[in-house]
């Protein structure tokens, strides 16, 4: 690991030396020649080709490989772990990493920009027998993968794979915001001729997006750019963006707003043991109508009411219209409104799940 790069020439002729040297002219004569001897510059990190990793069992992250400047010298351990076991950063097949050694164990960590690239920095057959036609691994695939594009001050982590976290600041106020993205949009036909140059996020056509701000989105009105949903954002807002999101609670869930939720949708699905609507509070709260039942109950209505006011009617005398007609009719009317009570009673038409103040 540590090693040294020797620099040392022969300088014993380019040194002044008199015939009949004094004490002082031998001493400094030794001195510049030690010196030259010893010349060297001292590394105490060594770059090493990846030709394996291990992703399974206790030792996941552990790399085998060749060191660059001594390829002979012996890997300590037997594999060379990761320095920091909270923070892995596999390495692909044919990538550099720096190797340091402490207590008789290699440890590697960060992988050298040697391409500048997102996705991939491989040069493999510098230090070992690989080829430029090695596989990066068994699965990985290299992809035009940008990073994102970066005003001063800003801090990102960018993946192999399109996705990223950006802890920036807008250049007009300072403000902050995050963005979380996971999936690069598609590339334009301008970014596709410019290899590697960095792209901007965009919430409507990234795979999935979180962005946190406190100051809006920048928006450009002669481009149209930066809006959600076609509305322009300002102030402190958090906006999610993707074909599908899913929240799920296993206990509860909470929504609350000072002024409005809104919802749009073609359709609208709320279904539970219990609705609530207005009131949490039991004692407040009664059972909504269901439409259909209603419809139904009430045309039942109108049909009895028709049939037993001809029953009222037909149990009037000729005679007796106004007097003896009229009390005929009444035992038959009211035992058909009687009648109706009950179905109204016995009906489902109220919601046992479905409540409202």
């Amino acid at each position: 690991m540590a090693w040294w790069r020797v620099t040392r020439k022969d300088v014993s002729t380019s040194i002044p030396f008199p015939r009949v040297p004094t004490q002082e002219q031998i001493s400094s004569y030794i001195k510049k020649v030690l010196r030259n001897v010893v010349a060297g510059e001292f590394f105490e990190l060594e770059t090493m080709e990846v030709t394996k990793t291990d992703l399974d069992g206790w030792t996941q992250g552990a790399i085998l490989g060749t060191f660059i400047n001594e390829p002979t010298q012996e890997i300590l351990g037997g594999a060379v772990i990761p320095l920091f076991p909270n923070m892995k950063h596999i390495p692909l097949i044919g990538e550099h990493v720096l190797v340091g050694e402490y207590n008789s164990q290699h440890y590697y960590f960060g992988i050298v920009n040697r391409k500048n690239l997102i996705n991939e920095n491989a040069q493999p057959g510098i230090a070992s027998t690989n080829t430029g036609l090695t596989k990066y691994g068994k699965t990985f695939e290299s992809k035009d993968i940008r990073p994102v594009k970066l005003n001063e001050g800003e801090i990102v982590h960018n993946g192999r794979f399109g996705q990223s976290i950006k802890l920036g600041g807008y250049t007009d106020n300072n403000r902050p915001y995050i963005k979380i993205r996971c999936g690069q949009r598609p590339l334009s036909k301008e970014e596709r001729g410019n290899y590697g140059v960095p792209i901007g996020e965009d919430i409507e056509r990234d795979g999935s997006s979180i962005y946190l701000l406190d100051s809006g989105l920048p928006f450009n009105a002669q481009t149209d750019s930066e809006k959600f949903d076609g509305e322009q954002i300002n102030g402190k807002k958090i906006l999610i963006k993707s074909d599908g999101i899913f929240i799920s609670g296993r206990s509860n869930l909470k929504f609350k707003s000072v002024n409005n939720i809104k919802v749009d949708a073609p359709n609208f699905n709320v279904s539970g043991d219990e609705v609530k609507l207005g009131s949490i509070q039991t004692a407040e709260l009664q059972p909504v109508v269901k439409g259909d039942e209603l419809k139904e109950f009430l045309n039942s209505m109108l049909t009895d009411i028709d049939l037993y006011f001809t029953n009222a009617m037909s149990a009037i005398t000729p005679g007796g219209v106004v007097a003896t007609g009229g009390a005929a009719a009444s035992p038959v009317f009211k035992a058909g409104i009687a009648q109706i009570k009950l179905k109204l009673q016995s009906n489902q038409m109220l919601s046992t799940k479905v409540k409202t103040k």
